[in-house]
């Protein structure tokens, strides 16, 4: 083409490279830069121009109607290319400048001195002395004791012979005055009243009337006579089978027979009536059974007196409190004492602890006097005294730190029994163990603690707990749920309480999703089992898992279900207030009840917390039930 056109037969690359030659080549062409110094007359169109960052244009455009742009394309390999170098910087022309001190040298004034201190003047005065030597006196005057005067020792005694009086002036009891028996009869012969006056029936008035027969001539019927008794005869040969003789069963009360008293089978000496028959049914019989009354008579006591040797009449005692529940493997208790008591309450020389025995209402208790505070207040003088009970020092403070296992396979009541040792040998406490023992493979269980510490661990790993005895060095090994709740209704329990004895003070439902399924796992080496509650579908699961050591066999892992699925369903949590009756003394946690709630309804229940409180002449206990719907 000889117009001097450049053509180009490839796409552009963005560089601004010029090709000569075979295409097909890979030369690359040198950098260069470019300028463009065209004439274009007559141009009707738009020049497109597309260089590099560098770009000199000079041209004559004669007769351009149309509008010259330049497109700048930022997206573009700048790699390879000249630039012009333009200095931002410049070196600086030097300008001289006078200069100008902003701090100039000061004029030295001349300026009078003044002193704040100046030599003071002589000045002569007396010399005054502070101190003088004292007068000397007779040490006699200053003296603050003296010798007493002698005085007769009969005259200054706190205690004198008292004079001897007549037994008979004084004696509480005396011989009483002989009455007529006739006198003091409870039931004297009553006046004989003629019969005529007391009859409640009376001659009738003969009255004439219509008779009017309401029987017709019956249609003969014929009807099977079975008679009850037959001749004897003698039985063929072979076995005769001789009908057992059922035993007569005891009277009870018969609604068809109004007006006849029945009264309880057999004769207890109270004259109980009995007005409902049980027979073929009903409640399952208590073991101890407070009967309904119009009221009860208690006489309330609580003495305190020392346990040891030093043990003699008890302490005077303002008031006494005592708790125990579920959780606590002891007693706590406190009690305020009058001042004269505490010398008695005081630990010995070698601060050992008082031991007291506290009997409530005749129940003995065995205490430990640990903390002792006086109080002093306007006509009051009081010793406040608190501790908890003898399985106290089977914990901290008084027991060690020591860790615990076995080496060799033992049952969990066996370790219960080696860890209340002392180097294989034991230090006077037991253990009565009421769970459902198993079979402890040697190295699975360890543990770091106190003796009561470990106990409770032993105890836990099946859902049981500890209570200590009332007066011995033993501990109950209970379980938390002797039986579940859905299986209390052909339980005996072991009190029934009526109606109105006690005082419910408060009932709190707590609403818990009814589990019926739990996972209890043994950790290494135990055993995993997937438990169920019977008769149910296994549908909802307890979370979490209940994972113990302890859990070694199929019999751990079904205590330990049990009491995990007995937390459920809908509970009633009762407090409620009563008198400490003598037939059923202090009732303790894990006594399972039988009583009538704020509505009459009979209710189940197990005591979970029990409280004593003595503020003379009140004694109470309060205790906390959980029960069912």
């Amino acid at each position: 083409m000889g117009d001097g056109s450049l053509v180009f037969s490839r796409p552009h690359d963005g560089t601004g490279h010029l090709v000569f030659g075979d295409t097909g080549g890979a030369a690359a062409a040198p950098d260069a830069v470019i300028g463009l110094d065209a004439g274009l007359p007559g141009l009707d169109g738009a020049v497109l121009l597309r260089t590099g960052p560098v770009l000199c244009l000079d041209a004559d455009l004669p007769g351009l109607e149309g509008a010259v742009e330049l497109l700048w394309d930022a997206n573009v390999s700048r790699g390879g290319l000249r630039h012009e170098l333009q200095a931002c910087w410049q070196e600086a022309a030097p300008v001289a400048a006078g200069l100008q001190a902003r701090w100039q040298e000061a004029t030295a004034l001349r300026a009078a001195t003044q002193a704040r201190w100046q030599q003071a003047q002589r000045t002569s005065h007396g010399v005054r002395a502070h101190w003088q030597d004292t007068e000397r006196l007779r040490g006699a005057v200053l003296s603050r004791w003296q010798e007493g005067a002698g005085l007769r020792h009969g005259v200054v005694a706190a205690w004198q012979d008292t004079e001897r009086l007549r037994g008979a002036v004084l004696s509480r009891w005396q011989e009483g005055t002989g009455l007529r028996h006739g006198v003091a009869a409870h039931w004297q012969e009553m006046h004989r009243m003629r019969a005529a006056v007391l009859s409640h029936w009376q001659e009738a008035a003969p009255l004439r009337a219509a008779v009017q027969a309401r029987h017709a001539q019956g249609v003969p019927t014929r009807v099977a006579v079975r008679s009850h008794w037959q001749e004897a005869r003698r039985p063929p040969p072979g076995v005769s089978a001789v009908p057992p003789v059922e035993p007569p069963e005891p009277p009870c009360y018969d609604p068809a027979t109004a007006g006849r008293l029945v009264f309880a089978d057999p004769w207890d000496g109270t004259g109980r009536l009995v007005f409902v028959c049980q027979r073929g049914g009903g409640l399952p019989p208590a073991t101890v059974v407070v009967l309904p009354r119009r009221s009860y008579i208690v006489i309330n006591s609580v003495e305190i007196r020392r346990a040891d040797a030093l043990a003699g009449d008890p302490l005077p005692s303002e008031s006494f409190q005592m708790q125990l529940n579920r959780q606590s493997w002891t007693w706590s208790w406190s009690a305020a004492f009058h001042a004269s008591a505490r010398d008695a309450l005081m630990p010995g020389l070698g601060g050992q602890t008082v031991e007291l025995e506290v009997r409530v209402n005749g129940q003995p208790f065995r205490l430990l006097a640990e903390r002792t505070a006086r109080s002093n207040r306007l006509a009051e003088h009081t010793i406040n005294v608190s501790g908890r009970g003898l399985a106290a020092v089977l914990d901290a403070p008084y027991a060690p730190v020591q860790s615990f296992g076995a080496e060799l396979d033992r049952t969990a009541q066996q370790l219960m029994t080696e860890v209340l040792t002392v180097g294989g040998v034991g230090f006077g406490w037991s253990v009565d163990f009421q769970l459902t023992d198993w079979l402890v493979p040697g190295g699975a269980w360890m543990h770091q603690g106190t003796w009561m510490g470990a106990l409770a661990d032993i105890a836990a790993s099946v859902g049981g707990y500890i209570q200590p005895h009332d007066t011995s060095q033993v501990l109950r090994v209970l379980p938390s749920w002797p039986a579940p709740w859905w299986e209390w209704s052909g339980r005996s329990p072991d009190i029934e309480l009526p109606a109105g004895i006690a005082e419910i003070e408060e009932t709190e439902v707590v609403d818990q999703p009814l589990y019926n399924r739990i996972f209890v796992s043994g950790e290494a080496g135990g055993t995993l089992a997937d438990l169920s509650r019977s008769g149910t579908a296994g549908d909802v699961l307890k979370q979490p898992m209940a994972v113990h050591p302890l859990i070694t066999t199929m019999v751990a892992a079904k205590q330990r279900a049990r009491a995990e699925l007995s937390e459920s369903g809908r509970a009633l949590k009762r407090k409620m207030t009563l008198p400490v009756l003598p037939a059923t003394g202090i009732i303790k946690p894990g006594t399972f009840m039988r009583f009538a709630d704020e509505d009459a309804a009979i209710r189940l229940g197990l005591v979970r917390a029990t409280s004593v409180s003595m503020q003379f002449p009140v004694l109470t206990q309060a205790l906390e039930v959980d029960s069912h719907e």
